[in-house]
């Protein structure tokens, strides 16, 4: 079925497979499944802003990959317009259609309004009308009234007669329902941001509540929606977030005789009850009388998929958001086009074949079988010459088994051509043979001049020999055979000390697997390095443990370069994690995953970022936080929790991205080191633009006039090399304040040069003196300075030095006090005076300067006789 418009949901579940009840299908080019008839195309798909990861699926749906999609529109083989639900998957270019949930679209409707329809009054008519008997004269309470079953509902509900009240969550979404239903006035609508809604439901209806709600929020306002109910009222649960936490209910709330219900439309996706019957009769209907009218749409391209679920996380779109897949003819009747894409192709497995697995009781067997699974296998056999020996593998054959996978452990011995054919009729009884994989190994590792012929024998069998049985016997017994893989190792490929007889055995695996597919036949060996999480290195020396110059490669790093070589024609193909690649260095490294985090947090340029600041106080939600983790994991090889993630600075991403920093453990947590202000008496330094200032004199605001006669105040920066901080401190100032910041051509080789150079820009405004010069903090130093060089100059200087950390000073000083023992005032004024000449003469204060090197000197103060003389002043 072409799908020109298709509905995508943030997932209900994934299917894989056709069932017997549904009709043909046009597989998409990106997929390679068996079925091949024609279907439904279709040509846009809507999402649904619903957590794929809370939803109630199919047993089935939820074993398989998760693909977006719950709606859709487009044309069917025939080229009749229509639109319908599936389980998942409707986010392609053709979907495989459920005639039992297949409508024809109106002519009067375009097939982008179509596609707006069946979920969401679908979903309303199941829970309103089946669920929740409705009748003409109830009261309903519709949360997200904005949304696109809110705005179902209150469609569908009106109609019937029913007295709606709803909740949003903005004056605009507010106007935007009293457009769309003039029934509706700010009586009948509340707000869905805090449990105002309760007292406001209530005092509209007299104390009495409503008949129905119609819940999608969670938490504290799922509890005041509860409380909203009538006597004998029914509740209508159609979000997932409390259900999933198995959140407390509360037994009270049933003495008024109401009623709960979870609604869980995909759960009439595999069924053919009267409930699903009914749910079609009532949309059929609807669209004849007019109660079901098109929702609002906003809508995207299909190569602006990124952007419309971004919008969709922003909550402000208001009905629909859609993707467009293909543009929709004007014939009302006509056999869509094939659609080609450029796609990446991903390996699926027949569920009508069997899969055999030499080996499969191993770590990697185990996790490979539960891959095949994943991707469609339904019967798998597993071989291993003792059978079941853990409690691990005994607890994943039960749990496939329970999920309706045929699994089959024989014993039979591969290295015989008995044993291999044995096999393979014992694997012909639950279907045609549709892959082989031999991951069988055994180790003798010894140097050459250690080694003997047993040695060379033990190994060679489970690979050599099973490899050439299995060959020869699959070449009478399987004539529908996909895959023949064998796991050969990088000890073939590049060598491995002590591992010659290994390294035989592997490439006499790899010269079968060449031989096959030179007549035709499939082969395929995979040269491993080595495997982590699982096996003899992840059991016995970990992670990140090098070996042979390479990393062990993580089994979901595995699993994925087996979707991929699956594909390939080569017959030999290796995959291993370089130990010196594993994290970048350099710039370009940096960059790309510094980048990589700011385009998920939407910053445009990581040099105006704090390095201190969290990713957290940076605006990171739960959506972005899901981005960040998987991209640090797929990428650059980073295991992260999620509140690791939340406290990680940008600084310790340049760390982890240059290879400096020590890599992260599962356990550890990163400190956040982001500044904690408590006292808003202190200069705050959040406000900062800019991380390198590009003028040397801004002027900040003040409460002089434009033709202020005042003498001008320059202050200088603190360390910062801003003034942004003291904006406040100048808007109370009532001559004009210009600040003097340190820009990149500013001279930093001492306060001398810098005083100087700022001197001369001070200049360009007040050319001559008296000049007031104000400094805060390190500025003081340099404000100090430039008062010294105007007075050698001649000019009169009045001084202004700011401290902003007086409780800072006064602790350190306590605390100073109490090291050396200061128990006298004039210990105090000689360490304060030697400390002070130590600023401004070569003197080692370390060495010199505690009080018990100098000895107390009494001079006395000359009074100056002429005060005039000495215009520098200190305020």
């Amino acid at each position: 079925m072409s799908c020109p418009w298709a509905s995508l949901a943030f997932g209900s579940g994934p299917s894989c497979q056709a069932s017997t009840n549904q009709s043909d299908i046009c597989i998409p080019s990106s997929t390679a499944c068996p079925e091949e008839n024609a279907g439904t195309q279709s040509p846009v798909s809507h999402l649904e802003q619903q957590p794929w990861w809370i939803a109630k699926t199919p047993d089935e749906c939820c074993f398989q990959d998760c693909v977006l999609g719950l709606e859709f529109s487009g044309r069917d083989s025939a080229g009749r317009r229509v639109m319908g639900l599936i389980a998942a998957r409707a986010m392609a270019t053709s979907v495989l259609a459920d005639p039992g949930f297949l409508w024809e679209v109106p002519d009067k409707w375009t097939l982008e309004q179509a596609a707006t329809v069946p979920c969401v009054y679908a979903t309303s008519y199941y829970a309103l009308v089946v669920r929740g008997r409705m009748r003409p004269g109830d009261t309903l309470l519709v949360h997200a009234g904005s949304g696109g079953v809110g705005l179902a509902s209150i469609a569908i509900a009106l109609h019937m007669g029913v007295t709606v009240f709803t909740t949003v969550g903005s004056q605009e979404k507010r106007q935007f329902l009293k457009n769309r239903f003039p029934q509706l006035t700010d009586r009948n609508i509340s707000n869905s941001r805090d449990t105002s809604f309760e007292q406001h439901v209530l005092q509209e209806t007299e104390g009495r509540g409503v008949d129905l709600v119609l819940n999608s929020l969670a938490e504290d306002k799922l509890q005041a929606s509860i409380r909203c109910l009538a006597r004998h009222g029914r509740f209508l649960e159609i979000g997932k977030f409390d259900l999933a936490n198995d959140s407390l209910l509360g037994m009270s709330v049933f003495l008024k005789n109401i009623t709960f219900h979870g609604i869980l439309l995909d759960s009439l996706f595999e069924s053919e009850g009267d409930e699903k019957r009914e749910v079609v009769r009532l949309v059929t209907e609807g669209m004849k009388s007019g109660a079901i009218q098109p929702l609002p749409t906003t809508v995207f391209s299909e190569n602006q998929t990124e952007q419309a679920f971004r919008f969709i996380a922003s909550g402000k779109h208001i009905g629909k958001v859609m993707l467009k897949i293909r543009e929709e003819e004007p014939q009302k009747t006509l056999k869509p086009a094939t659609k080609l894409i450029s796609a990446i192709p991903k390996t699926y497995m027949n569920p009508e074949k069997v899969y055999v697995l030499v080996g499969g009781l191993g770590g990697f067997g185990l996790e490979l079988a539960n891959w095949l699974m994943l991707r469609g296998a339904t019967n798998i056999v597993l071989t291993s010459r003792s059978g079941l020996r853990t409690g691990y593998q005994s607890l994943c054959v039960r749990r496939w088994r329970e999920l309706g996978v045929s699994v089959l452990v024989s014993t039979a011995d591969c290295t015989s051509e008995k044993g291999a054919a044995q096999l393979l009729r014992e694997a012909e009884k639950l279907g045609p043979i549709g892959g082989i994989f031999n991951l069988a190994a055994v180790l003798r590792d010894a140097l050459l001049e250690n080694q003997t012929e047993a040695d060379f024998e033990t190994v060679c069998r489970p690979k050599v020999n099973a490899t050439q049985n299995l060959d020869k016997a699959s070449r009478c017994l399987c004539p529908e055979l996909d895959y023949f893989v064998v796991f050969s190792s990088v000890s073939c490929g590049r060598g491995n000390a002590g591992q010659s007889n290994y390294g035989l055995a592997n490439s006499a695996m790899e010269r079968i697997c060449e031989a096959r597919q030179s007549v035709g036949l499939p082969g395929l060996a995979i040269q491993w390095g080595a495997i982590g999480d699982v096996g003899l290195v992840a059991e016995n020396m970990g992670n990140d443990t090098v070996v042979g110059g390479t990393l062990p490669q993580r089994m979901s790093s595995c699993l994925a370069t087996m979707d991929v070589f699956l594909q390939h024609p080569h017959p030999v193909l290796a995959s291993m994690v370089l130990a010196e690649k594993r994290q970048g260095t350099g710039a370009t490294s940096q960059i790309g995953l510094l980048n990589a985090v700011a385009n998920i947090l939407g910053i445009k340029d990581v040099k105006t970022v704090n390095n201190h600041l969290t990713l957290a106080d940076l605006g990171m939600d739960s959506l972005m936080g899901a981005e960040i983790k998987q991209t640090l994991e797929r990428n650059y090889d980073l295991l992260l929790s999620a509140q690791e993630i939340r406290t990680l600075t940008f600084g310790r991403l340049t760390e982890l991205s240059t290879g400096s920093g020590e890599p992260v453990a599962a356990a550890e947590t990163i400190p956040s080191v982001a500044p904690s202000v408590t006292d808003s008496t202190q200069v705050q330094f959040d406000n900062i633009h800019e991380l390198m200032p590009s003028k040397v004199l801004v002027q900040l605001p003040s409460r002089a006039s434009a033709g202020c006669k005042m003498a001008p105040l320059f202050v200088v920066h603190p360390i910062e090399g801003v003034v942004t901080a003291l904006t406040s401190l100048a808007a109370e100032l009532p001559m004009p304040v210009w600040g003097l910041q340190c820009t990149s051509d500013a001279p930093l080789s001492s306060i001398q040069d810098l005083a100087a150079f700022y001197i001369k820009h001070l200049k360009e405004i007040q050319p001559k003196g008296p000049y007031m010069i104000g400094g805060y903090s390190f500025g003081g130093t340099v404000a100090f300075e430039i008062g010294v060089q105007l007075e050698k100059e001649g000019e009169r200087v009045l001084m202004v030095l700011l401290d902003g950390s007086p409780s800072y000073i006064a602790h350190h000083t306590v605390n100073y006090k109490a090291r050396y023992n200061m128990i006298n005032k004039e210990t105090e004024e000689a360490e304060a005076l030697s400390y002070f000449v130590s600023l401004f003469k070569d003197i080692d204060y370390q060495k010199n300067g505690s009080p018990s090197n100098f000895g107390v000197v009494n001079v006395p103060l000359k009074q100056p006789q002429d005060p005039e003389k000495y215009s520098s002043r200190c305020l």
